[in-house]
């Protein structure tokens, strides 16, 4: 899957970023926000996505670091040009397995 960044622009909300990305043809619209936290006695800069963001990358998640990285440029005030294309991705869905084993216990 081609993923391009159309765009990233600051919300209404301080730290809150609309973020318009392609994946192949299909246009998504997702909310970035930017945070700190404390490690260490450092300052650490996050950047969270929305759960439309979180379900559409669960699947590749060098694709979404990707794509945190440039909102966390953007939130730094680095000057991007926009359209970037980020590459193409594999998106493998991966079913649940259970590493439980089923026990017949025989009553008597």
């Amino acid at each position: 899957m081609n993923i391009t960044v159309l765009s990233i622009e600051p919300a209404s909300e301080l730290g809150t970023f609309n973020t318009i990305v392609l994946l192949d043809r299909e246009q998504h619209q997702f909310t970035m926000t930017a945070e700190t936290a404390e490690a260490s006695g450092q300052t650490i800069p996050l950047i969270k996505g929305d759960s439309h963001f979180c379900k559409t990358f669960r699947w590749n998640q060098e694709a979404s670091v990707k794509l945190y990285k440039l909102v966390s440029q953007f939130n730094r005030g680095d000057s991007l040009e926009f359209p970037i294309n980020l590459g193409d991705f594999e998106f493998i869905k991966v079913e649940r397995f259970s590493l439980k084993k089923e026990v017949k216990i025989a009553v008597k």
